[in-house]
């Protein structure tokens, strides 16, 4: 009866255990960091280096990405403008019509749009669009309306646009209702009867010239062929190709390094671990610790190695490419995504690593873990 009643009192008290609340095992978490500093640093710099090497490698692929393409619109860009400049001679003291239907959203035409403002006289350039032909300049520091600049002047009708012009640029698929015969009357009003158009073989360039042999009809637009498609496809494959395995070998490299601090930081402390065990606490609460403390480090390691791995290769490509250079073709989308991709993987991998060695040491028996020398 005696040994009954001892086991119900043994049962009551072990049914009446306290679990400590999260905010009390995050002051405790806290408390351990601040006392083992070196070693949370230690702890901290290999997920900073891991996660600062797949922040690197997915930086590096975005800017050499948008420096390419930043590349290929410049050199675009200088054949459309040595397009223009081939068939009137000059930009000084030249009348250029632009047609369009609204708002100019490839590059390239907005960056030749700029330049052209920037060459032209003020009010030389006439523009005349079905819709509001507000268009934002190109590049990071670009807010303001292309159209805004001096040399545009806003045109309600076609025969302003085409009267004394050298050049007339059509812009847009769709344009304000112009038939061949119409044109071909227009075309008698420039200067200089030049018409360069972005959707080629819109009009025929005989029944143009029917009435004038000086009539210059041509594309905008650079048509590639066969051979030049299929290379750029193979480049394009082979790039992705690279891309992902890249990817792939940073974030095993990632997955290694954090998976092996955070084993060490654990394993390391099993006698702790058998001290508190002895001093009452509960296998939940101690699992409960390394999880708080595993994921305050991922997380500041995380954010440092995210910092680091962006700044290195965006100094780097900022020397060898220049910063106006980068910073236009810089895919702050995609640099933004990969931020908050690594920070997560960093806290992921740093929480998942500490979960299986803390659950071994929490239900070791207190005595063995004491003895435990690692």
């Amino acid at each position: 009866m005696k040994q009954a009643s001892d086991n119900r009192a043994v049962s009551r008290r072990i049914d009446e255990q306290v679990i400590l609340p999260w905010p009390v095992a995050i002051r405790i978490t806290l408390r351990g960091l601040r006392i083992r500093l070196g070693r949370s640093l230690i702890t901290v710099s290999g997920v900073v280096l891991g996660i600062a090497f797949l922040m690197s490698v997915l930086t590096g692929e975005g800017l050499k990405s948008g420096l390419a393409e930043e590349t290929r619109t410049k050199t675009e860009v200088n054949r459309l403008l040595k397009l223009v400049e081939d068939e009137i001679g000059t930009f000084l003291g030249r009348r250029i019509g632009i047609l369009l239907d609204g708002p100019v959203d490839d590059p390239r035409f907005l960056r030749m749009l700029e330049e052209i403002g920037a060459r032209m006289e003020a009010a030389s350039v006439a523009v005349l669009a079905t819709r509001r032909p507000g268009s934002r300049a190109p590049g990071p520091g670009g807010s303001a309306d292309v159209f805004a600049a001096p040399a545009f002047r806003r045109v309600e009708n076609a025969g302003a646009a085409f009267r004394d012009a050298h050049v007339v640029l059509l812009l847009s698929a769709e344009l304000p209702s112009l038939a061949e015969a119409d044109l071909s009357a227009l075309l008698t009003t420039m200067a200089q009867p030049v018409v360069l158009d972005c959707f080629p073989e819109r009009y025929d360039e005989q029944t143009l010239r029917a009435g004038n042999d000086h009539v210059v009809y041509s594309s905008l637009s650079y048509r590639q062929t066969e051979e030049e498609l299929e290379r750029a496809s193979l480049r394009h494959r082979q790039q992705r190709a690279r891309q992902v395995w890249i990817t792939i070998v940073s974030i095993l490299v990632t997955v290694i390094g954090i998976s092996n601090a955070m084993l060490m930081s654990v394993t390391e402390r099993i006698r702790e671990i058998g001290t508190m065990k002895c001093l009452g606490a509960l296998s939940g609460f101690v699992v409960k610790l390394f999880l708080i403390e595993s994921f305050l480090i991922g997380v500041v390691g995380a954010l440092l190695g995210t910092v680091l791995g962006f700044l290195v290769p965006l100094c780097a490509y900022m020397l060898s490419a220049g910063m106006g250079l980068l910073l236009a073709g810089m895919p702050l989308a995609w640099l933004l995504l990969c931020a908050l991709a690594s920070v997560g993987i960093g806290t992921l991998l740093s929480i998942i690593a500490a979960i299986y060695p803390a659950v071994v040491a929490a239900k070791m028996v207190p005595a063995d873990a004491l003895r435990t020398n690692v």
